[in-house]
């Protein structure tokens, strides 16, 4: 897929880098040129310019991209005018940022459905990582489900999958089997890719480099990744 990444502060700068090493075609735009020109030989394009002035949108491929990401965090003037701009010329998916509840409402007023916090949301995750052990990823379905990413508890270290129940024991569903093998892009950096098996072998035995990828609420998540003895 093709990016734009508006922004390129601390957050902006790593979703950039981040997209770049996924394979992905990234152009990252900001006007300071010290910063463009840091990020040169991190991501795909880095490119310096004043998206607050229209003129600048024609060294833009804004038509050909696929999702424009507005990462611009403290000039909420600047965040505002880009994205109002991106929808006059005809972007397909603007995803933008929010650091206040009037800068969110401003945002939502102008047409964009999409909108985040990355302050909010890094904080959620991490609440949940220091409450929860082994806590890689997770995604919130509703406020009682969750499918969360979690490195395989100790005690089931070397089990075969069919000596372990979880949906019987925990309430919890299984859906796949994660793992991550080192590659490298297009541009011949070094990125984990990922590798996921949905269709799960009973004789599959459970290893350090294993994550599961399972769904239900939290409290049970809880139940289990809390139990310290071996069952």
């Amino acid at each position: 897929m093709k990016y734009i990444v508006v922004g390129l502060g601390n957050f902006g700068s790593t979703l950039a880098a981040r997209l770049t090493t996924m394979g992905h075609e990234v152009f990252g735009v900001d006007s300071r040129f010290e910063v463009v020109d840091q990020l040169k030989n991190k991501i795909t394009h880095a490119i310096s310019l004043d998206t607050s002035k229209a003129n600048s949108y024609n060294s833009l491929p804004i038509k050909e991209v696929d999702i424009v990401v507005i990462a611009i965090g403290e000039d909420v003037g600047a965040s505002i005018i880009t994205t109002a701009l991106m929808k006059q010329f005809s972007a397909k998916q603007i995803i933008a940022r929010a650091i206040s509840p009037v800068h969110h409402t401003v945002l939502e007023s102008i047409g964009i459905e999409t909108i985040f916090n990355p302050e909010e949301i890094a904080a959620e995750m991490f609440a949940k990582q220091l409450e929860m052990k082994g806590i890689v990823e997770s995604f919130d379905l509703s406020d009682n489900c969750s499918i969360i990413e979690l490195q395989v508890p100790e005690r089931y270290i070397g089990r075969e999958l069919s000596t372990v129940d979880f949906e019987q024991k925990y309430d919890l569903k299984l859906i796949a089997i994660k793992h991550f093998e080192e590659k490298k892009n297009f541009l011949g950096m070094k990125t984990q890719k990922a590798t996921v098996e949905t269709k799960l072998k009973a004789e599959h035995i459970f290893t350090t480099a294993d994550i599961l990828v399972m769904m239900g609420e939290l409290r049970n998540f809880e139940s289990m990744i809390g139990k310290d003895i071996r069952d």
